[in-house]
């Protein structure tokens, strides 16, 4: 019976005392100690008790590429075929005429790639013809399925009139130099000629004709 009423109380004592710990307040710090400062983290840094997550490396971006070398003369422009392993040549026929008088020929001829740019440049010095007189030809040939031969051409073809009336300058309306640009594209048959241009004189009575032929070389 004594040990039942020792027990009883024992459980009522603790029942009692459990709420009152629980409110008691955290102990105050002894007087002359300053509370711990809280050391400050420059920003970035892992707070105390975490992993530091890795950094992923960053790379510098990759120097570009240059650029491709200009491609040489001749070659063909960018966009277009290269072209067949076959040359062609071209003929140029001008025939300058006037009236009442006999044609003079003038006859050039250049072979090219297929596909690619031939130039002709020439120049004479005339006697009072400033810059003188100039027969300048660019060619592009492009062979056809059809064996067909499409051409285009810039011609440049410049000549001084023959004096008239005496000493140039002393008739009114004379002639001294004819110049004539010809921009022409056309379909050829190989080893067949055909007249490109014809040009005339806006004053006086000389024309131009011009031929061309070109020619598949085997």
């Amino acid at each position: 019976m004594k040990t039942r009423s020792l027990l009883l109380t024992t459980a009522l004592v603790a029942a009692i005392a459990g709420p009152l710990l629980a409110q008691t307040p955290p102990a105050a710090p002894q007087p002359g100690t300053a509370p711990r400062a809280r050391t400050a983290l420059p920003p970035g840094a892992p707070q105390p008790g975490t992993t530091p997550r890795p950094r992923t490396a960053v790379t510098p971006d990759a120097t570009p590429p240059p650029p491709p070398p200009a491609p040489p003369v001749g070659a063909a422009a960018p966009g277009r075929r290269a072209g067949q392993a076959v040359n062609i040549k071209i003929d140029f026929t001008l025939t300058d005429q006037r009236a009442g008088g006999a044609p003079v020929k003038r006859t050039l001829s250049v072979v090219v790639a297929d596909a690619h740019t031939g130039q002709i440049r020439s120049q004479a010095d005339v006697f009072g013809i400033n810059g003188g007189v100039p027969l300048n030809v660019d060619t592009t040939p492009e062979l056809l399925p059809d064996n067909k031969i499409r051409l285009g051409f810039n011609l440049q073809y410049d000549w001084a009139a023959p004096i008239e009336g005496g000493e140039r300058g002393t008739a009114r309306g004379t002639v001294i130099k004819t110049a004539m640009h010809d921009s022409v594209s056309l379909i050829l048959e190989s080893g067949k000629a055909m007249i490109a241009a014809q040009s005339a004189d806006p004053i006086g009575d000389r024309q131009v004709t011009v031929e061309v032929k070109a020619t598949i070389l085997k």
